[in-house]
């Protein structure tokens, strides 16, 4: 039989540490939307003023969350090396899930009071230290979880509709902005460690909703390309417990 090479002799032990469990280990996921500043609400419609001093209205919100996946400290080289294996900057709808992602889209609306928290799910990852969690914006299929009852959500990543009043009293001024683009987003997990010790764990993403429409006019014919990297970078993530 053929022996193995000098990369399988040093790849294969570390693999198998990396798939090993500890019993019991739980992360829960959790997202929820959130004004970062100050934010007028009726029912469902946000009103605020974005970064150009912009007085917008939205009526209707929903962005999808395709993915979500944790990854270790990089304390070692080896680390560093097998991060390169994980497809980061592609995305698929109900991508694989594995005991470090989840990969059942959710999709999240201003439907839901702010703060009001989605349960995203529960990972079961191996234990050690996690610095980093990647989140993954992509188009929602027909079996994503929290879609809209009217399927508006289907191969789309985000879909935003409302209004700009009018500073002279006129009328308002309506627009809708979508895409089904992909955006990706890294995050830094503060200090998160699940071992025997520290069994189960909570992190809560919030999305920042009147950031999306910063740096951008929902009236310009271009703005889903800004406001989709606006719905990435105005998320942060916390630890609950």
């Amino acid at each position: 039989m053929k022996p193995p090479s000098l990369l399988a002799t040093f790849l294969l032990p570390l693999l198998a540490g990396c798939g090993s469990r500890e019993e019991g280990i739980r992360l829960h996921l959790q997202l929820a939307l959130h004004g970062a500043g100050a934010v007028q609400m009726e029912q469902s419609a946000r009103s605020f003023t974005n970064d150009r001093g912009e007085r917008v209205i939205l009526t209707r919100a929903h962005v999808s969350l395709s993915s979500v996946e944790i990854f270790p400290c990089a304390d070692s080289g080896a680390w560093r090396w097998l991060r390169e294996l994980s497809p980061i900057g592609t995305a698929h709808a109900h991508s694989e899930s594995s005991p470090r992602r989840l990969g059942t889209p959710h999709v999240s609306s201003l439907e839901r009071p702010d703060g009001e928290v989605l349960e995203l799910g529960t990972l079961r990852p191996p234990p050690g230290r996690y610095c980093r969690l990647h989140l993954v914006f992509g188009p929602a299929d027909a079996d994503a979880e929290g879609l809209p009852t009217d399927g508006v959500m289907v191969g789309r990543t985000f879909l935003l509709e409302g209004e700009i009043p009018s500073a002279d009293g006129g009328a308002p001024r309506p627009f809708r902005v979508e895409s089904s683009r992909i955006a990706n987003q890294e995050l830094v997990l503060d200090g998160l460690s699940l071992s025997a010790e520290e069994l189960e764990a909570e992190q809560r993403i919030t999305l920042a909703y009147d950031h999306w429409l910063d740096g951008t006019s929902p009236l310009d014919p271009d703005a889903a390309t800004q406001v989709l990297r606006n719905v990435a970078s105005a998320a942060a993530v916390t630890s609950v417990r």
